[in-house]
């Protein structure tokens, strides 16, 4: 036994015993490990370029203005219809203030034409009326004054034929031609009236033309009423829509302005997600996809929250490589002959999603689906 053996003793060589098996043992380990993961890389399609999705909603505002105030904030769960961010109103309010004023105005003067114009046909008609009236009794009074003309007449023939054989004396026939002479004057002047009747209708209905300037008139204003009413509805609903309101029941996942910020038409002031819609989409290499069905499930680990795995379910498999929708595609006629292996996503229903609120969108997973059996393998 050496000097240096006898200083360790037996104590030195369990050490080196135990030494030993302990590297025996972290060897097992490594290598039961390492058989597990390489079965497990044999017998499953895996990948870790998957992430978190859901159906987001951009909520843009619709009118532009200053921001008064911000009413939620991120991670904040939300109903639709909940307002969101309200903007300054100050100027739509007095607007709307002048237009209710301008209807109310043009609703007083649409009363006060209406009574002119029911004033003016009243008047129009009660003088047609009059005229009418008026030549109908002057043309009665001239039929009777014809009437009275023609036995008058056929009584001044006779007694001038009684005059002529002596029958009648002279001053007879000179009442008797007086008569006459009346009758024909009457004649003349009822054909006069009948004359200035007629004229005084013509007039009378030549007045019409006040109703229809008074109709004109009302037309008008009711039209213009009408545009100001359209006004003041735009400025109503401009106004309503200075509080931005959620378009669905979801969660806040973005706040991107603060109070005092401007809101500008068209550009988002939040981004809402629905926790119902969340999903997983992972890209598979286009060399393992062969392996994945519509329907198979898959286990999911999120990287944020590790011990924790999720089940999933493939629910489509996008028929293009992800390089298809890139905003710059590859253009292999170009030149480049270098061979990429190329992604496909697939998109994977979370399976009791409504248990696992902590899986938010964004975040990383790692994708696992076991092999798709051969057919006929096994029977």
């Amino acid at each position: 036994m050496s000097e240096v053996e006898e200083k360790r003793g037996p104590f030195g060589k369990l050490g080196r015993v135990l030494g030993i098996g302990f590297l025996l043992a972290v060897m097992i380990v490594g290598g039961v490990i390492s058989g597990q993961w390489f079965w497990h890389r044999l017998t499953h399609v895996t990948t870790d370029a998957a992430y978190v999705k859901a159906d987001m909603a951009s909520v843009a505002p619709e009118v532009g203005g200053r921001i008064l105030e911000v009413l939620v904030r991120e991670g904040q769960r939300v109903t639709a219809g909940q307002a969101l961010v309200r903007i300054q109103d100050e100027d739509l309010h007095h607007r709307e203030e002048q237009a209710q004023a301008k209807v109310a105005e043009m609703e007083r003067q649409i009363l006060r034409r209406q009574a002119v114009l029911d004033r003016t046909r009243a008047t129009v008609r009660a003088s047609i009326e009059a005229a009418e009236a008026a030549v109908a009794a002057a043309r009665q009074q001239l039929a009777r004054s014809q009437a009275n003309l023609e036995y008058v007449e056929a009584q001044e023939r006779r007694m001038q034929a009684l005059l002529l054989r002596d029958v009648i004396s002279r001053s007879q026939w000179d009442q008797i031609h007086a008569g006459a002479q009346a009758a024909r004057a009457e004649v003349a002047a009822s054909k006069d009236q009948v004359v200035l009747a007629e004229a005084r209708l013509i007039e009378a209905k030549a007045a019409r033309h006040t109703i229809d300037e008074a109709e004109a008139a009302l037309e008008e204003t009711r039209a213009g009423i009408e545009q100001a009413r359209a006004a003041l509805a735009q400025i109503r609903w401009t106004r309503g829509r200075t509080e931005v309101r959620a378009p669905i029941t979801g969660v806040v996942a973005r706040v991107f302005v603060r109070d005092g910020d401007f809101a500008v038409p068209g550009r988002p002031l939040v981004a809402l997600y629905d926790p119902a819609s969340r999903y997983v989409e992972a890209r598979f290499e286009e060399n393992r996809v062969a392996g994945l069905r519509l329907n198979k499930e898959a286990e999911l680990k999120v990287d944020a929250l590790p011990g924790l795995v999720l089940r999933g379910r493939i629910r489509r498999i996008t028929p293009a490589a992800a390089q298809e929708f890139a905003l710059i595609p590859r253009d292999v006629t170009a030149g480049e002959f270098t061979k990429v292996t190329q992604r496909v996503p697939v998109e994977l229903e979370i399976l009791d999603l409504e248990r696992h609120p902590e899986v938010v969108p964004g975040l990383s997973v790692e994708v696992a689906v076991k092999k798709q059996e051969p057919e006929g393998r096994g029977s």
